[in-house]
């Protein structure tokens, strides 16, 4: 049996997530169809790539209402990066609209502030502030540093969502809870040994469900 579907969008780097959740529960499987992803008892949406290519692939893949679905039976999904921004009402990034699970919208990260540049997309380290614990981040001590890759962040029309921010240019959203829904900015698949407490949390999050 398929515990965790890590949802194959055919525009993300699919495989490294997949070893990092293999290091915990080899019971998973990168896929598209509806029938598995139904059954699993958790999924994983990474992103890399547009809103907009993500997007058209999940529509195309008849996938949006399997998303909505999964999310309002209560069980566990984690979204990673452009997964996150695609939960949102629309983005600046592109033309189609987001699936609204979030309300809110994707907008572009500030290249200046007070005469200082910089550069967009924000690439590299930075350093989670926890506003809120949750089960995702058990272990992870407040100001650890994460892998980001983005141009783009998330602007939540209810802050009581936001579990983390990270700050480059302005302050940002960077983690987000609501119900059984856990989303981050960065990549945990890249993000060393706390990246890997990421998996392994929410693979016990699964696990309780």
């Amino acid at each position: 049996m398929i515990e965790i579907s890590i949802l194959d969008t055919k525009s993300a780097n699919f495989h490294s997530v997949k070893k990092a959740v293999d290091k915990y529960n080899p019971k998973n499987e990168i896929t598209s169809n509806i029938d598995t992803i139904e059954k699993s008892n958790g999924l994983i949406i990474p992103g890399v790539s547009t809103t907009d290519t993500v997007l058209s692939n999940i529509k195309q893949l008849g996938l949006e209402e399997t998303i909505k679905n999964f999310y309002n039976s209560g069980k566990p999904i984690l979204c990673i990066c452009v997964g996150m921004q695609i939960l949102f009402e629309k983005s600046a990034e592109g033309r189609i609209p987001g699936l609204g699970i979030l309300k809110g919208s994707v907008k572009k990260i500030p290249e200046s502030k007070n005469n200082e540049k910089f550069k967009v997309p924000h690439m590299g380290w930075n350093q989670l502030n926890l506003k809120k614990k949750n089960k995702l981040f058990d272990g992870v001590d407040n100001n650890s540093n994460f892998y980001f890759v983005h141009s783009y962040y998330c602007d939540p029309e209810e802050d009581k969502i936001i579990s983390g921010t990270t700050t480059y240019s302005i302050e940002m959203c960077a983690s987000i809870k609501q119900k059984n829904l856990y989303a981050v900015q960065f990549h945990p698949e890249k993000s060393a040994a706390d990246g890997l407490k990421i998996y392994k949390n929410f693979i016990n999050i699964v696990k309780s469900y």
